[in-house]
């Protein structure tokens, strides 16, 4: 599917639109961008509307500006404005899941629910040396051997080669400035003292085998939010919707499905 662009915020947002329903706007992971969420599109065709952005400096997006889980919180919400779409769900996956929470937290009479897979509030003393170890890595490693590497140890050993592949291409697009700069501001933001006021419903779902953000991390990140569940998704790792397309996509629509009902707001 043809990627679509808006000038939104000093930056060109590229994004991916299909489907017709109540809205939902779906937020990738670090180094990957819209494309990793072309199994859903095919998935949830007939019974939604959805958004996939690609974030400051991924995809075909821009980066004039910098990255920051704010600003890319603020181009979320600034195409769905364009867009037409008042109220709508919002998924996210990895770093995705801290622009979810800041878009809710932002306007959260827009946002109808909450689905965060692979995600976390923020990383804290952890951050600073993983920083640190990628930027000595990337001073001496192309971006195409660094993206390869980094779904290898990603994406499950039994989930589909166009799985990696996908990863992989993605992050060899970026530049190292640009992935860095991402990075950066994902390792240092820390969303928790946004979740208790995020009264929509939640779904907080772990991969079993997610070694970036495990059970614990989802446990406490789900905890904290009013009306937050936690599930646990066999056979999937830090990337679900690649690791288990199928069963990551069933619960998406039966989540949105349910919220849709509690919440009779939601609209297009």
């Amino acid at each position: 599917m043809a990627a679509e662009c808006v000038e939104v915020n000093g930056e060109r947002i590229a994004f991916r639109r299909t489907g017709e329903g109540p809205a939902v706007l779906l937020i990738h992971s670090l180094g990957t961008h819209s494309g990793l969420w072309a199994s859903t599109f095919a998935a949830l065709l007939g019974q939604f509307s959805l958004v996939a952005m690609d974030c400051r400096g991924h995809g075909g997006s821009t980066n004039r500006g910098g990255f920051s889980v704010a600003a890319v919180a603020q181009d979320g919400r600034a195409l769905m404005d364009q867009l037409g779409h008042e109220r709508f769900h919002v998924v996210g996956i990895s770093m995705g899941g801290l622009m979810a929470v800041t878009l809710a937290a932002a306007v959260p009479d827009r946002v109808a629910s909450l689905f965060l897979t692979g995600a976390y509030a923020g990383v804290g003393a952890a951050g600073p040396p993983r920083l640190a170890a990628t930027r000595a890595l990337l001073a001496g490693t192309a971006m195409a051997a660094f993206g390869a590497a980094y779904a290898a140890d990603t994406v499950l050993p039994d989930s589909p080669e166009a799985a990696r592949a996908l990863v992989a291409n993605a992050i060899a697009g970026m530049s190292a400035a640009d992935y860095l700069d991402t990075l950066e501001a994902i390792l240092t933001a820390d969303v928790s003292a946004l979740l208790p006021t995020l009264d929509v419903p939640a779904l907080v779902l772990t991969g079993q085998e997610d070694r970036r953000a495990p059970e614990e991390v989802g446990r406490r990140l789900s905890a904290c939010l009013p009306q937050g569940a936690f599930e646990v998704m066999p056979g999937a790792g830090h990337l679900a919707v690649l690791d288990r397309p199928a069963a990551f996509n069933q619960r998406l629509v039966d989540f949105l499905t349910q919220a849709g009902r509690r919440r009779s707001g939601c609209s297009r």
